[in-house]
């Protein structure tokens, strides 16, 4: 490879549990992830402690790869785009309105630095290097403590006017259901949430609940059938409004697989009469709990090339 045209750009993805980071290698051929790691999220120094985390993450990371050229950082909430501020991330413990996590990081790093909504980082980088590839319009859906969302148009993701497009968990599937995080109430994230999916099987966890539907147990696998319709009336609505070629479904709780996909695609068939059914394919993430990290990686990189142009 011509180094000349070789550049390397380091992902990071705040979690609740870990912070994963990637370095993507973007080159003429394309690009591929040359290295990559996780670490346990530090909490107990508050946001601070945590931006100090990504930051020395993001040297440890383009120290094992010599220069990088910009940083991407995919976060679990809202955040400003102009300024780089966090401004709610509801799983990550303390205040974070206000957060200047892209001033700090880029001061550490020294290079350019961005952030993403995480579940807008999972499309990217499905779209292109996963089960989205060659798309020109996508829905990504990820599932796990939260519904995150990203949709692609024309092949690029739509971030919308602040950064909050394709927030899929938050639309109301059930007029007066129960209270979410948001404010809302009956959020596709309050019906479909980790725990929300634990209560409706009985169950601890939802691998627990996955395990014992597998085993042929009736109230778990009544649980994830209610939750597979829930998700399917909430793809159902994105298809009619978006009409996607794709539909890619990521997060912990996608290790259900087809005890979710299923119900989805029964929904989809049942309340979708207006474009056809067949031409939308609703499938598994192929980059699996990388793909965050290597989404925000690529964010970066489209970031740098955007101002070189």
């Amino acid at each position: 490879m011509d180094g000349a045209l070789t550049t390397r750009h380091v992902g990071l993805d705040l979690g609740g549990t870990y912070v994963k980071w990637v370095v993507v290698e973007s080159a003429p051929q394309g690009r591929r992830t040359v290295a990559s790691g996780k670490m346990v999220t530090s909490t107990d120094g508050g946001p601070s402690g945590v931006v100090d985390q990504l930051a020395e993450l993001g040297r440890a990371a383009a120290s094992k790869v010599g220069a990088v050229a910009s940083v991407g950082v995919g976060v679990p909430g809202l955040h400003d785009p102009a300024t780089g501020r966090t401004r709610f991330l509801p799983n990550i413990p303390g205040d974070w309105a206000g957060v200047p996590v892209v001033e700090r990081i880029r001061a550490a790093v020294g290079v350019p630095t961005v952030l993403i909504n995480d579940a807008r980082a999972f499309a990217l980088a499905e779209l292109r290097l996963g089960a989205g590839r060659g798309a020109r319009s996508l829905v990504g859906i990820t599932l796990g403590t939260g519904v995150g969302g990203g949709v692609v148009i024309d092949g690029q993701v739509y971030f919308g006017h602040d950064g909050t497009a394709g927030e899929i968990g938050h639309q109301t599937i059930l007029p007066d259901g129960p209270l979410c995080g948001c404010g809302n109430q009956g959020c596709l994230e309050a019906l479909c949430r980790a725990s929300a999916i634990s209560a409706a099987c009985g169950c601890a966890s939802v691998e627990e609940a996955v395990a014992r539907a597998r085993e042929g147990d009736e109230r778990a696998r009544a649980g994830l059938a209610q939750v597979g319709r829930y998700l399917g009336i909430g793809v159902s609505n994105a298809v009619v409004l978006l009409t996607p070629d794709i539909v890619v479904i990521g997060g912990g709780t996608a290790g259900a697989g087809d005890l979710l996909l299923d119900p989805i695609r029964v929904e989809l068939r049942k309340r979708i009469h207006v474009t056809n059914v067949d031409q939308v394919r609703v499938v598994l993430t192929e980059l699996g709990p990388w793909a965050g990290a290597i989404g925000a990686a690529i964010h970066g990189a489209d970031s740098v090339q955007n101002i070189a142009v």
